[in-house]
């Protein structure tokens, strides 16, 4: 019961906190058959969240065992399908209670059940895969093993990525890799366990990393961010056929990662030249963006119509002011209370997103109760429903009103011949053709001319 409730209301609230949620492979998943779910962990208790409202399965979770020490934890956890694993580096004296672990998640399996695992132990907010432990692994060999590889279990794998996970309105992108049937390894498990258990952790790292946007080297972070924000865009727009799926503009991301690497090896005079201008131009941009943070979009995406917008901030007043008077205040104080108790950047997403499910839906369950006590059952149904919706309207107003602030600005500083803003417009310009002709080189290279 408990599960059901907040399963029900987590979902709606994921479709509202994520502007642009992309879900890729859904088709991958079986139906009527054991899962094993094994993804990348960027967001702490975002992540299961997220893919649990997107993978039609009923999901049980391996999650931390520290998470369950006290007598409520343990108890309101295990309601929301929670199964401990303790691990030696924090509790070595529990992990003697991880092979009922084992035999809780076979049984779950043999019930056609579905598990989701983060194999790498650990969450933290980057592109990267940290190492990938053998748990998962040796839980789907076993499960398999003890049912003479007769249950038709698969492991699933999931790249997930968010633009910025810590904020609200930012995008998701979850891909679902092909599905690795556990019974290939009948054979070589019946010879060595050990060896085909380090063998299935090795596909599994393998098949998350290709659903997964992926920078091996921490050092390209920066340089990756600044390709993303100035020229990703205007790259693929060069492109013979533009029109790029979700799956092929991952591709291509990862493709511009691996060319960062490239030049750094084989060209790095032309890097660091490239990495000194494009350092140059965000230390610019920064202040104009403190004041008018839609400035690099409206340079990206081309000109606004100042006429459109302005109808539509007039028009659209009355119920953007609808939206805040019913929404400010569990909005704001949403905000507040996570940076309150958020101790580590993975976890501010996660608990941005459930503090604001809460007090959301506790002001709305508010406002519904006064309307009904001083007005009629009619208009509480209708407050109810317009709440949401009004509450998302505001801020979409005011994108729209940043957006023709930044359209005004960048069309006052091209009347005035600004001097300093027509420079930086300039090294804009100077960056992307540099850009585009390493591109060129790069490919060059792909294909053998080089």
């Amino acid at each position: 019961m408990i599960y059901r409730f907040f399963e029900f209301i987590l979902k709606i609230s994921v479709k509202l906190y994520f502007k642009r949620k992309v879900i890729v492979g859904k088709n991958n998943i079986p139906k009527g058959k054991p899962v094993m779910f094994v993804a990348n962990h960027p967001g702490a208790f975002m992540d299961p969240i997220v893919i649990g409202t997107y993978t039609d399965r009923s999901l049980y979770y391996i999650a931390r065992g520290e998470s369950f020490k006290n007598k409520f934890s343990a108890w309101f956890f295990k309601r929301l399908r929670m199964i401990p694993v303790y691990r030696k580096e924090e509790t070595p004296e529990l992990t003697h209670k991880n092979d009922a672990v084992f035999g809780a998640c076979f049984s779950h399996f043999e019930n056609g059940r579905s598990l989701m695992i983060f194999p790498e132990g650990t969450s933290k907010i980057e592109y990267r895969l940290r190492k990938v432990k053998s748990g998962a692994a040796r839980i789907a060999l076993g499960a398999e093993a003890k049912n003479n590889f007769e249950l038709g279990l698969t492991i699933v794998p999931i790249g997930i990525t968010y633009s910025n996970p810590m904020n609200f309105r930012t995008d998701v992108q979850i891909n679902f890799g092909s599905p690795i049937p556990i019974k290939n390894y009948k054979e070589s498990y019946q010879k060595d366990s050990f060896a085909t258990a380090k063998s299935l952790t090795k596909e599994i790292e393998s098949a998350i990393k290709n659903e997964m946007l992926l920078i091996e080297d921490r050092e390209n972070d920066e340089v990756f961010e600044q390709l993303q924000k100035l020229y990703f865009d205007e790259m693929v727009s060069r492109f013979e056929s533009p029109d790029l799926n979700e799956s092929e503009k991952l591709e291509v991301k990862n493709n511009l990662i691996k060319a960062i690497d490239y030049f750094k090896s084989s060209e790095p005079d032309l890097s660091n030249n490239l990495e000194q201008l494009l350092n140059e131009y965000f230390i610019k941009m920064k202040d104009v963006e403190l004041k008018h943070p839609d400035f690099n979009k409206r340079l990206v995406c081309g000109k606004y119509s100042v006429t459109t917008h302005v109808l539509c901030l007039i028009f659209g007043l009355p119920i953007f002011s609808i939206g805040a008077i019913l929404n400010y205040i569990p909005y704001r104080l949403s905000g507040v209370l996570t940076e309150k108790f958020s101790q580590r950047d993975d976890f501010t997403g996660g608990l941005r997103l459930v503090i604001g499910m809460f007090l959301f839906l506790i002001t709305y369950v508010i406002w519904v109760i006064v309307s009904t006590k001083f007005f009629n059952p009619f208009l509480s149904i209708s407050l109810f429903v317009l709440m949401p919706l009004s509450g998302m309207f505001s801020l979409g107003y005011l994108r729209i009103l940043a957006a023709l602030r930044a359209e005004l600005f960048y069309r006052k500083m091209i009347v005035t011949e600004n001097y300093s803003f027509k420079k930086l417009l300039e090294l804009r310009e100077k960056i992307i053709e540099e850009l585009e002709e390493a591109r060129l080189l790069y490919n060059k290279k792909l294909a053998g001319k080089v």
